[in-house]
């Protein structure tokens, strides 16, 4: 084999590929179809695999009803039970026939009979082994027939056999098509150019030739082409391509801005902080791309009954082709055994995880709710319990600092400035409401070195040479060695950082969190899924947080990071089978995130880099975790509604062929309606669960 994939399809390039000119550009095809296909619709990737089958199919169904108008005159004889029906036209038809069909195996049966060649070589005979060995067999006792002089040739059974199974391949790439279509269109990386605005005034560029430092400028109506930082402007920003909320967001000067929004009434210049191909937009994409390419356990288990299946129905098709054919002819016999062929081939069966599947992360992904991977989908559907992180997930994200309280002569200002030096540029929201603080009293920080985060504790740095540290009670404790009187108040209520440098007390600032207004709902809509609800928090008190959101029995204070992976690890062992989630801020909940069966990273959409949970909440609706909960749940009914349409079905379909009672052609229709069937049922995950997100 050799590397890359091909242009059109971008399915891996054979040993011997195609070299093509189209549109000017040079590139590779894995075959003559591809490079059709490229000339006429310029299409690529699974659109292109798509509209690859759509010119094949073209094509073959000129040759298809040609053949169709040939075949039926050739029947007269037979039906009406005339002599052989030799006469010179008859057999000049069924040549004809022949000539004709050949086409057809050739366009819609080549791809069919290489993919058979890949399973047989690999020692998996699939599906496709099923339809070229039936197809084959209708053809070859064709021209055998009419060799022998014979009226019985089955020239029209192959071709359409050939059309109705490729329909159904055309079904299956066209859903794929849309999936992938549908995040393409919900995660647009940006604009087609972006204004780069230099030393030498305005220029238009492709959004990927921008580098980290340059200044863009983004009008009313126009999209920012990647991540940046507003240096200019204020005005609305639609950020509904990322959080699914339409509501316009106001961004000024040293707002953060992500690739793909687009701003509504207002003329921003953006200081470019990474590449295109490294905006958040983009990196959801490949984060959903990599999701629907991996394969749950149910398409897995799929896959091993295929295995089963082909053997079975070889065994099928032969017991039931040799009892016709000795109670009513070979020629009968090899019809029963065709249509037990052609209506076993688990078309189906192959569509039915991939296609609910997608369909469910894409719709998820158009809620604001980013899956990193597939089997997320199983897991999320068997959750029963949902722990949250209480600071900024329960709570409201940036909470109000309250009273600045220094110790002993030092002065409010003087403690204000140290603890902004030490908290700016962390993303903890006490540390944004520090830093927040600070700015609104005009106090400027002080310089600090060496700045390091103690996760779920504090922050150490350097101020002037001496040691500075800000944190918990317990954080600053260990600092001094000791608990001073001091402190004691600071135990009161609400939320408390506490200021040491070189050994020595600053003081205390004092926060006040509150419930963020939908986490009542949320957690009533969790209840009524039957899934239990759970706190596990750093701080000490959850005064924000009253037993009538989550009863004090279940809520547990005062953890460190490697505490609650602990926590995570004690309630899965006290029931096991448990399904445990746990929702957090995707940064100092990181550990807890990934312990959890289901780690959803809530609000963390802008810096997917750091992430480490299976789904995060690109918005800051805490109503999402239900709504994602139980759109998890539909997602797996569609999936067993699917396998069990399709292996019921399938049966029912080969006992009937086995018994004479159906016919090739009316199997490859059998076959295309049972492929209809499950992706109109996926098509029912497009719409929102009962209990909505706004419920």
């Amino acid at each position: 084999m050799t590397g890359g994939t091909c242009a059109h399809c971008e399915l891996p390039l054979g040993p011997r590929p195609l070299t093509a000119t189209v549109g000017g550009e040079r590139e590779q095809f894995c075959c003559y179809g591809c490079v059709l296909a490229q000339q006429v619709t310029r299409a690529r990737g699974e659109g292109g695999a798509a509209a690859t089958i759509v010119v094949r199919l073209g094509l073959a169904l000129f040759f298809a009803m040609n053949v169709m108008m040939l075949s039926l005159p050739t029947y007269a004889p037979v039906v009406y039970g005339l002599d052989a029906g030799d006469g010179p036209l008859f057999r000049v038809l069924r040549i004809l026939a022949l000539v004709f069909a050949a086409p057809v195996l050739v366009l819609l049966g080549g791809p069919i009979m290489a993919s058979a060649g890949g399973g047989v070589r690999a020692g998996v005979p699939n599906a496709d082994a099923l339809v070229i060995l039936g197809t084959v067999a209708a053809y070859v006792l064709s021209v055998a027939n009419t060799v022998r002089g014979r009226p019985e040739i089955y020239a029209d059974t192959a071709a359409m056999l050939l059309v109705l199974v490729t329909v159904g391949r055309w079904l299956e790439a066209r859903a794929r098509a849309e999936a992938g279509a549908a995040v393409k269109a919900l995660l647009a990386p940006g604009p087609a150019v972006a204004t780069r605005v230099g030393s030498h005034g305005e220029e238009r560029v492709a959004p990927a030739a921008l580098a980290p430092g340059d200044v863009v400028l983004v009008r009313p109506g126009e999209a920012f082409p990647t991540d940046g930082v507003v240096v200019g402007g204020v005005g609305g920003v639609d950020e509904a391509a990322l959080t699914g909320e339409h509501e316009p967001r106001v961004k000024e000067p040293g707002a953060a801005v992500a690739g793909g929004t687009c701003s509504v009434d207002g003329s921003f210049r953006v200081r470019v902080t990474v590449p295109a191909a490294a905006s958040a937009a983009a990196r959801i994409a490949a984060l959903l791309d990599a999701a629907r390419r991996e394969r749950t356990a149910a398409e897995r288990a799929a896959d091993r009954a295929s295995r089963w299946l082909f053997p079975l129905v070889l065994a099928v098709a032969g017991g039931a082709g040799t009892w016709w054919a000795a109670h009513a002819g070979v020629d009968r016999g090899v019809l029963v055994a065709l249509a037990v062929l052609v209506v076993a081939c688990p078309c189906a069966l192959g569509i039915a995880t991939p296609v609910a599947v997608w369909m469910g992360l894409a719709h998820a992904a158009a809620r604001g709710v980013i899956v990193r991977a597939a089997p997320t989908l199983e897991r999320a559907a068997a959750v029963d319990r949902v722990l949250f992180d209480k600071t900024g997930t329960l709570t409201g994200p940036v909470p109000r600092l309250v009273a600045v309280e220094p110790a002993g002569d030092v002065t409010a200002d003087r403690l204000l400035a140290h603890a902004a030096a030490l908290e700016a540029g962390l993303g903890h929201p006490l540390a944004r409401a520090t830093v927040a603080a600070a700015v609104a009293r005009g106090v400027v920080p002080v310089a600090a070195d060496d700045v390091r985060v103690v996760p779920g504790r504090g922050v150490r740095a350097t101020i002037a040479g001496a040691p500075a540290a800000i944190g918990s009670l317990r954080f600053a404790a260990d600092e001094l060695g000791t608990v001073p009187a001091a402190l004691g108040s600071a135990a009161g209520e609400g939320s408390v950082l506490v200021m040491v440098v070189a050994g020595r007390l600053l003081g205390t600032l004092r926060f006040q969190e509150a419930a963020r207004p939908e986490a009542h709902a949320a957690l009533r809509m969790l209840r009524r899924l039957g899934v239990g609800t759970g706190l596990l928090s750093g701080d000490m008190r959850a005064d924000a947080v009253s037993p009538t959101l989550v009863p004090h029995a279940d809520a547990f204070l005062g953890l460190l990071p490697e505490d609650k992976v602990a926590h995570l690890r004690a309630l899965r062992g006290v029931a096991s089978g448990r399904t445990l989630a746990m929702v957090g801020d995707g940064v100092n909940d990181a550990p807890a995130l990934a312990a959890a069966d289901v780690g959803i990273a809530f609000g963390a959409a802008t810096d997917l880099a750091r992430m480490t949970a299976d789904v995060v909440m690109v918005g800051d609706d805490l109503r999402r975790v239900p709504w994602f909960l139980a759109h998890a749940r539909r997602v797996r009914r569609v999936v067993r509604q699917n396998l069990a349409w399709a292996f019921g079905y399938n049966a029912g379909a080969v006992a009937l062929a086995a018994a004479g009672a159906l016919n090739p052609v009316v199997a490859s229709l059998a076959m295309l309606a049972s492929s209809l069937a499950v992706v109109a049922n996926a098509r029912r995950l497009q719409r929102d669960p009962t209990l909505s997100v706004h419920g």
